[in-house]
């Protein structure tokens, strides 16, 4: 099962996001973020991930950009997760075990 959300965030919503993770205590809960449909995501976004996504913003310099995280089973207990930040067609991929995350 694949489903992608796509996200149209700010660089201040990225770092709101950032210092949310931050401030967990194991970086394992589920970020809810709006998507560009206006829908919530919970999705399992790291704080390595967001630091990657902020860094990418600020090589752009731009004020708002298109990113899109795709969620796909990677195997049996772990799910796929790739961010690709659209203007530069740049992307990151990494793998984590959803039932390690809790609702935020």
């Amino acid at each position: 099962m694949e489903q992608t959300y796509r996200l149209n965030l700010t660089p201040l919503q990225v770092e709101v996001l950032l210092d949310t993770t931050r401030g967990f205590v194991d970086n394992k809960k589920l970020l809810h973020v709006p998507t560009a449909n206006g829908e919530l995501a919970g999705l399992p976004l790291t704080e390595a991930a967001l630091s990657w996504l902020l860094d990418r913003y600020r090589e752009a310099n731009e004020e708002k950009g298109e990113v899109l995280v795709t969620l796909c089973s990677a195997d049996v207990k772990n799910t796929a997760v790739t961010i690709t930040y659209s203007s530069q067609q740049k992307t990151l991929a990494y793998d984590v075990n959803l039932a390690e995350f809790d609702e935020q």
